[in-house]
């Protein structure tokens, strides 16, 4: 077949937007997030008609979902009875959409052989590569620090005697293990600095030139065979990072995760492109999904668990398909390899907005959420959400 025109491709590329609302749909919105829906909307409405006027290409990602029940943040619960089975299930589900590869994070401490039941979980990892790679799947690792001791993860860690020149040493003994065990087709080894340096109490991460550096040792004559090997930084984050990170010649490419959409996140996940493409650098993009607020969150992005909360409702599905449409087409006007939407339980269920929902905490909703989506995945059932993303993808591939 033959190419495509530059004309043919740009109106390929402007038909992956999500429909606007209806004004039924608006009217369900309760009142207390109607505000924020609408402002979200104008803000990726307009980001849509930026993108629309880019000089368009004929990339195509590979496009990917986070494999959720192999995340490593859910501790002892991975080598629980039946685990490895749902894991067969969620993929093969992940496959009849059409998702082509899945991201997987195996993170410090949890890889490393002073951590309990190590061997288990090398074994159950291995098992799950396996699964991964017998569908004919791309593999991404995410591989940089677990949220213990937070609401995200049942891990209780204590970092506070680890130093930065240890955490260095550890972190090259895991990557090269993570290497040799399972020889990931994309390993992503630094992508939100400041997370990273929160959950470590590390300063010297919150520095763009030491975290370059601390990069760059971490690849110092690493033997990676055919894996490209990515670092980044969140779009919220300092443009600094991606900037050096650009620079250095041993780093495959950037990294990118998107979750707000304010503060000028998107004009950065540009500029985050542009450095990469000046640079000769691909980008993996393996982790996205609207965060639902419009105001700044002071202690990063990762540290409101009443934010993450709300993505469980099923009233912002519409907004989550124009989102994630948005980054499709961000994903095919850039450089990007490999694309890879983070909170895919929405794919499977939602939760209806009521008085008994609007109360609960994120470690609630999340239960609620959790067997709502097992039995829909049991079932085969998809939401209106994972069906727009296989509409959006079937068509690049």
């Amino acid at each position: 077949m033959s190419a495509s025109s530059p004309e043919e491709t740009q109106t390929e590329v402007a038909k992956q937007t999500a429909i606007a609302p209806t004004t039924s749909q608006l009217l369900s919105i309760p009142a207390d997030y109607q505000t924020i829906y609408t402002n979200l909307q104008t803000i990726l409405d307009s980001f849509d008609t930026y993108l629309n006027a880019r000089v368009p290409t004929e990339n195509k990602p590979i496009f990917g979902t986070e494999l959720l029940p192999a995340n490593c943040n859910r501790g002892e619960d991975l080598l629980k009875p039946g685990v490895l089975a749902s894991v067969q299930l969620y993929l093969d589900r992940l496959q009849s959409l059409g998702v082509k590869g899945v991201t997987i994070p195996i993170h410090y401490p949890l890889y490393t052989p002073e951590f309990p039941r190590f061997t288990e979980y090398v074994n159950f990892y291995k098992q799950v590569v396996q699964e991964i790679r017998s569908r004919s799947m791309k593999l991404d690792i995410e591989s940089h620090v677990i949220f213990a001791n937070t609401v995200f993860s049942t891990i209780q860690w204590d970092y506070s005697n680890l130093t930065f020149e240890q955490y260095k040493v550890v972190r090259r003994d895991l990557i090269t293990r993570v290497i040799n065990d399972f020889h990931p087709d994309f390993l992503n080894i630094g992508a939100e600095p400041d997370t990273e340096a929160t959950l470590l109490g590390m300063k010297d991460l919150l520095d763009p030139q030491k975290y370059t550096e601390y990069i760059s040792y971490l690849l110092d004559g690493l033997t990676r065979g055919n894996t490209k090997i990515v670092a980044g930084v969140g779009s919220w984050g300092n443009l600094e990072y991606a900037r050096q990170l650009a620079s250095l010649p041993t780093l495959d490419g950037l990294s990118l995760h998107v979750y707000p959409v304010i503060g000028g996140a998107l004009t950065k996940a540009i500029q985050i492109a542009d450095y990469a493409e000046a640079n000769g650098k691909i980008i993996i993009f393996d982790e996205c999904w609207l965060s639902k607020t419009d105001v700044q969150v002071s202690k990063g992005v990762a540290s409101s668990p009443e934010i993450f909360r709300r993505d469980a409702y099923s009233f912002w599905a519409p907004l989550d398909q124009e989102f994630i449409a948005t980054m499709v087409k961000y994903s095919r006007v850039s450089n990007v390899a490999y694309f890879s939407p983070f909170w895919t339980d929405c794919f499977f269920a939602y939760l209806d907005y009521s008085p008994s929902t609007a109360g609960l905490t994120y470690s609630e909703m999340a239960s609620q959420h959790a067997f709502a989506e097992y039995a829909n995945l049991r079932s085969g059932i998809y939401t209106s959400t994972a069906e727009y993303y296989k509409s959006l993808i079937i068509p690049n591939h």
